[in-house]
């Protein structure tokens, strides 16, 4: 097939035309092919059929003449010719596509190169024990005996918050030796306890300790399950096994303190009201000593009774009077009759003062001693309810009795549970590749935006 190429027009603007058109021709063009130019090629040639043009002519510019069939060759195949145009505008798009695959390299290929080193070839073996436990509370049947035990989710919650404290981090320190059990020299440097950046404090234990023990509670069921990572499987059952003794001891000083603080209360009522009897008494007999009198209402009962007899012989005198009046005027006895009801007269105003009448009378006195009585009877009232809420504090002490009842004891890993090398480069691959990936899309973000 004969090729020419096209006449450049003598004018300034055609050749500037032309090569932008074929420029945006060029950017169709498959890197792959590109590629395989000569890298300071300055021309390629690309063929195309003149009836259908590849642009829009700009002005003034030269469109290359159809070129003539040769001999033998039916007229219905059209002839192509090629272009010749320059590459200047393509070459540097060539030469940055050649860099395209260090960002996935470094992003993608290197961290799970890197992750992969250390979970077949560094990490150590980790073994978990697990335990579960169930928190119970007694409860009375309608004799206020204990009649069973039923689920207290409140107290499970505080259970499983005090083995993830502090205080049982400080608890495993002292006594299960939870630092030298972290630091095996089987551990590896990423998940030992004394790790190259980790500071030797108390902090540092315990924000350690949450990452190797963990406790959830399941609300349906109400049972807790704790779950211990160590370096060794004796490790992992001797820390999961200290932490539910701990655990127990916790419970019963629970119970303790609810108990003592419910009997403690009804005893020091009772001690109160006592103390008001007491008080009483002592001025009670203070009473008796300074009025000289026992009961003055007893005492007043028989000075009414004296009174009343009184009153009676006064009656029968005078109508003996009346009757000596009446018939025999001048009779002597009339005169004795007169003595005797004057003395009885004398007698009845003095009952009648001692019992009321003036501030040494009986009145003031027995008010004062019903005042007293009255002080004590309420008082021995109060002790007798203040003895029933002990009692009755004493057995709802007994019966609201809290218990740790273990479902599973902790048990002796017999294979390691950590790495889990398949998830943990299935999360790595996955994260460096959405890294990757939006750092592509952002980066042609931006260069759309510059263009």
């Amino acid at each position: 097939m004969p090729m020419t190429s096209h006449s450049r027009s003598g004018s300034d603007t055609g050749p500037t035309s032309r090569r932008a058109s074929v420029a945006r021709l060029v950017r169709g063009i498959p890197l792959s092919v590109l590629r395989q130019m000569p890298e300071r090629a300055r021309a390629i040639h690309l063929p195309f059929r003149p009836e259908v043009a590849p642009t829009a002519p700009a002005p003034n510019e030269d469109l290359p003449a159809p070129a003539f069939e040769p001999a033998g060759r039916a007229p219905s195949q059209p002839q192509v010719r090629f272009l010749e145009i320059e590459t200047d505008e393509v070459e540097p798009e060539v030469k940055a596509s050649g860099f395209r695959r260090w960002p996935f390299l470094l992003v993608v290929c290197l961290p799970l190169f890197v992750t992969s080193v250390y979970l077949f070839f560094i990490a150590a073996d980790r073994y978990t024990s697990e335990a579960s436990f169930v928190i119970r509370k007694g409860h009375a049947n309608p004799l206020g005996l204990t009649g069973g035990l039923a689920r207290n989710d409140d107290d499970s919650f505080a259970i499983s918050a005090y083995i993830s404290s502090r205080d049982a981090a400080g608890y495993l320190v002292r006594n299960v030796e939870f630092v030298e059990r972290m630091t095996r020299s089987e551990a590896d440097f990423l998940t030992r306890l004394d790790r190259f950046w980790a500071s030797d404090t108390t902090e540092e234990i315990y924000e350690y300790m949450q990452d190797v023990v963990t406790v959830e509670f399941d609300p349906d069921s109400g049972i807790s399950t704790l779950e211990v990572l160590a370096f060794r499987p004796e490790d992992a059952q001797a820390i999961s096994e200290a932490l539910l003794q701990e655990a127990e001891r916790l419970v019963n000083r629970m119970n303790d303190r609810a108990s003592a603080d419910a009997i403690a209360f009804g005893e020091s009522l009772v001690e109160e009201v006592e103390a008001r009897i007491r008080d009483v008494q002592a001025r009670m007999t203070e009473f008796r000593n300074t009025e000289s009198v026992l009961d003055p209402a007893a005492q007043s009962q028989s000075q009414i009774i004296l009174l009343t007899e009184l009153t009676q012989q006064a009656l029968t005198i005078e109508t003996e009077i009346a009757q000596l009046r009446a018939t025999a005027s001048q009779s002597p006895k009339l005169r004795s009759l007169l003595d005797r009801k004057a003395a009885l007269d004398k007698q009845i105003a003095d009952v009648r003062g001692q019992l009321a009448g003036d501030s040494n009378s009986m009145a003031p006195k027995i008010s004062a001693y019903e005042a007293l009585s009255l002080e004590r009877e309420l008082s021995v009232q109060a002790l007798t309810a203040a003895y029933k809420a002990l009692e009755q504090a004493r057995q709802e002490a007994a019966v609201n009795r809290l218990y740790l009842q273990r479902i599973s004891e902790p048990n002796l890993p017999d294979r390691p549970s950590h790495p889990r090398i398949i998830l943990t480069l299935l999360l790595v691959g996955g994260c460096a590749w959405l890294a990757y990936w939006l750092g592509g899309m952002l980066l042609r973000v931006t260069l759309e935006h510059r263009h």
